[in-house]
């Protein structure tokens, strides 16, 4: 594969700071905002998942990519959610009592 993108040392320096912030913020967010459990913690996977596209548009350098191996990552990523979400139901009724056979 040829790639003729060049990302130079402050581009890697301005992302790292963002990503530095939003760490802090993530830290930060149950102090600045007085919320539920649940709407803390979505939040702060929604800041997670921004961090988490960020690191994969620069450091893995999918930014620059073709098309195709996007689709097969997103493929991928989106099939793993998938999972997670068919599991957290799971973990979350793990201990009620739903015996549909009685």
């Amino acid at each position: 594969m040829e790639h003729t993108e060049t990302l130079t040392e402050s581009v890697f320096i301005k992302v790292f700071f963002v990503l530095l912030a939003l760490t802090i913020l993530t830290f930060l967010q149950p102090y600045l905002m007085s919320a539920e459990l649940a709407a803390t913690v979505g939040i702060q996977m929604f800041i997670s998942v921004i961090k988490t596209f960020i690191i994969g548009a620069y450091y893995m350098h999918l930014k620059y990519e073709s098309a195709v191996f996007k689709f097969v990552v997103a493929t991928a990523v989106i099939t793993l959610t998938i999972f997670f979400i068919i599991l957290s139901f799971d973990a979350i009724f793990r201990n009620d009592v739903n015996d549909f056979f009685s």
